[in-house]
């Protein structure tokens, strides 16, 4: 695995003095189930640290789901302000990102990071099919966001982006872009999206479905159960990437915010 990562890093970035690796929500389930052990998380350390064809150093640390979101919200704050989405001086910004293994919240300084595991939602569908599943999923997802998440909780008038596979649940709903969306027509539009794919498997009874079949309807539940327990008068801007100019993009990720700290301790 290292020696086919060599050529993809010195492609990118041929003169990279330091490369940092983080295992996110996926690592952390992992570890919490006991399939993967402290002494096997040091030795990939060890062996990255001296593996000796690396032409850069490398560091890897597991990060928590705090990390995760705080490095999140620094990518979509540092975005939002390049793109002028909003002036820092009158406007109070937060984060919503959902992936494969967790959710993140990051507002006011306070993260929250949920285990909402979507995967799991994924492979309810391959056996149950969309409607129980949904079901299923929605009930588990539930009770995870009511203990975490108080009623209207950040405040009002708050601007969150909304990244990774969560901005993809909204594009598909037809959220996507530079237009923010109110958290009840989020929700609305979220909810349409999940019934449409209802329907659609009704339809469509005699596919056989895969698990990418259900990704975004999954983090749209997701969406719709976070959403709920945010201020209602707060905005919502689905968005996974941002053009700060013609032919440079950027996407809003973990990697990003970290590397936006590293730099500005410089």
């Amino acid at each position: 695995w290292i020696k086919q990562l060599i050529p993809i890093i010195e492609e990118l970035h041929p003169f990279a003095p330091e490369v940092f690796l983080g295992g996110t929500g996926g690592v952390r389930a992992l570890i919490s189930q006991g399939r993967i052990s402290s002494a096997e998380v040091y030795a990939f350390q060890q062996k990255l640290e001296n593996f000796m064809e690396l032409s850069f150093e490398a560091n890897f640390r597991i990060l928590s789901g705090d990390d995760e979101a705080k490095y999140e919200f620094m990518a979509a704050d540092y975005c939002g302000k390049k793109c002028g989405f909003f002036d820092s001086s009158n406007n109070k910004v937060g984060l919503l990102s959902s992936g494969g293994m967790s959710s993140q919240i990051y507002v006011d300084g306070k993260a929250h990071s949920l285990e909402t595991a979507t995967k799991i939602g994924n492979a309810m569908g391959v056996e149950h099919g969309m409607r129980q599943a949904i079901a299923d999923f929605k009930k588990r997802v539930s009770k995870i966001v009511q203990t975490e998440l108080p009623e209207n909780y950040g405040g009002d008038n708050i601007l969150y982006f909304a990244v990774e596979l969560l901005a993809g649940a909204g594009e598909k709903a037809g959220m996507g872009g530079v237009n923010k969306t109110t958290v009840s027509d989020a929700i609305h539009k979220f909810t349409n999206y999940i019934n449409k794919n209802i329907d659609e498997e009704v339809l469509e009874s005699t596919t056989k479905r895969t698990w990418r079949d259900y990704v975004y309807v999954m983090n749209a539940v997701v969406g719709v159960l976070i959403l709920q327990r945010l201020h209602p008068n707060s905005e919502i801007l689905f968005c996974r990437e941002f053009e700060l100019r013609e032919d440079h993009v950027l996407k809003v990720s973990w990697p990003l915010g970290y590397a936006i700290q590293t730099l500005t301790k410089v």
